[in-house]
């Protein structure tokens, strides 16, 4: 800790980096900020609340070290896994006391049912709570540190100044290399004992005061602490989660929805996506649309228990014919559904082109159109449709300015074979939803429209 800064890191979606990246310097202030595949580090202050506000992140951690991969330290493993936890004594008990702090800010849990629950689920590899996936064939196991004779405690700040020893399990997450020589468990069960000895700390898998988390892949090794008992993406206030929040978060962020008065989902689902926009931009109004009568059931009770049933509407309908006047919203915003959610006499590929004509009459000119599609969608997407780019509309600009004939002509001809006139492609994002690949794709409507 330097200067009243705290070392932290967070696991991220892959794709999700530039949102943490920007939420990070914009809402903490922080400081010597860096981005890894699948993590984000930076130096901030120890304020819970302020952290809480980083929507795009999984979970954030308290950083011990940082380093090179172990392979690249000592060519004998061992000798590199004991090194991750003989270094400092004084930087654990520091960054303890640090993670304690933490701790006394959240709600009296101990060691619940659900705290319990979710090492459970973390020990089995669950894959209902996602995690970045960033290496192929990563993989995460607890420790299983064999008993050993009780070494002599050291005085620590844990646990209210408890002369009992710290209990902790090890979790460690590793990729390549260093997965050829031994197992995540082996790895765990190394580390588990070099803290035993070092500390006089005591394994317990089920229920452990201190979780510490290893990770250690080709680019880099990372030692933390999780400083809260679950993901920031499991929000306290959603009932009942569509997408995943992480995700709808980007998308919304994406959209510029802070200068936009009015903003529509027109497949809204259990409304996901306005919820985290309207928890996070509480002037605008929102209005969410669906077909399925249950699904705005359970969206109702979602911006119900989230307290801004004041800022968001629902209404039934059909995104094939919308009941919107045109060019009359600032912003739509959708997850275009697919795969087994999606459930219609027509595959969505066939419908997509109507969906986003739909969504393309009620969009005000100047306003921002933001989908997320999976790859499949995508591609046929940008291989059978065409639209404007930002760096054509540029030029077209340019040549209108310019007066050139030469601009003008072009414009006519490139605009003749346009299926989505008026919409300017500005960027897509690929990100990943767990097990499948998708791509958050952005637009804005241009006053131009098609030269017939």
């Amino acid at each position: 800790m330097t200067g009243g800064h705290v070392a932290f890191f967070c696991t991220v979606g892959r794709g999700m980096e530039r949102f943490v990246l920007h939420e990070v310097s914009s809402k903490l202030s922080a400081v010597e900020v860096e981005s890894l595949p699948g993590k984000v580090f930076f130096k901030g202050n120890p304020d819970l609340c302020a952290l809480r506000k980083v929507k795009s992140a999984e979970r954030v951690f308290l950083l011990l070290h940082k380093g090179p991969p172990i392979t690249e330290c000592t060519g004998n493993v061992l000798v590199a896994l004991r090194s991750l936890v003989q270094g400092d004594a004084s930087l654990w008990l520091e960054t303890l006391q640090v993670w304690e702090t933490f701790q006394e800010q959240l709600p009296p849990q101990g060691t619940s049912h659900g705290q319990e629950k979710a090492l459970k689920r973390r020990s089995n590899n669950d894959q209902t709570e996602p995690k970045p996936k960033t290496w192929k064939g990563e993989t995460e196991e607890a420790a299983a540190t064999p008993e050993l004779p009780p070494p002599d405690p050291i005085t620590h700040p844990l646990v209210g100044h408890s002369a009992e020893p710290v209990t902790f399990r090890v979790s460690c997450r590793c990729a390549g290399v260093c997965t050829k020589t031994m197992t995540a468990q082996d790895m765990s069960r190394i580390i588990g004992v070099s803290l035993s000895k070092q500390f006089g700390w005591k394994v317990d898998l089920q229920r452990p005061q201190l979780e510490i988390f290893v990770h250690l892949n080709d680019m880099y090794s990372v030692v933390g602490f999780p400083i809260l008992r679950q993901s920031l993406a499991n929000r306290d206030y959603i009932q009942r989660a569509g997408l995943r929040a992480t995700t709808a978060w980007a998308m919304a962020s994406m959209a510029e929805i802070g200068t936009a008065k009015y903003v529509l989902d027109p497949m809204c689902g259990v409304g996901t996506i306005l919820l985290e926009a309207a928890m996070e931009w509480p002037h605008a109004i929102f209005l969410g649309i669906d077909k399925s009568e249950s699904q705005l059931k359970i969206a109702l009770k979602n911006v119900t228990k989230a307290g801004v049933l004041g800022s968001i509407a629902f209404l039934r309908g059909s995104v094939l014919d919308l009941p919107v006047i045109p060019e009359s919203m600032d912003v739509v915003v959708s997850d275009i559904p697919f795969g087994r959610k999606f459930t219609c006499s027509k595959d969505i590929t066939e419908l997509l082109p109507d969906i986003i004509h739909q969504m393309e009459r009620v969009l005000r000119v100047g306003g921002v159109l933001v989908l997320l599609l999976s790859q499949k969608l995508y591609y046929r997407l940008k291989t059978n449709y065409k639209f404007k780019s930002m760096e054509s509309e540029n030029l077209q600009d340019g040549g209108s300015q310019r007066g050139g004939e030469n601009a003008k002509a072009e414009e006519q001809i490139s605009e003749r074979t346009l299926d989505f006139p008026t919409l300017i492609h500005v960027e897509s994002h690929p990100v990943s939803l767990g097990s499948t690949e998708a791509v958050i794709f952005k637009c804005k409507k241009s006053s131009r429209a098609a030269t017939l």
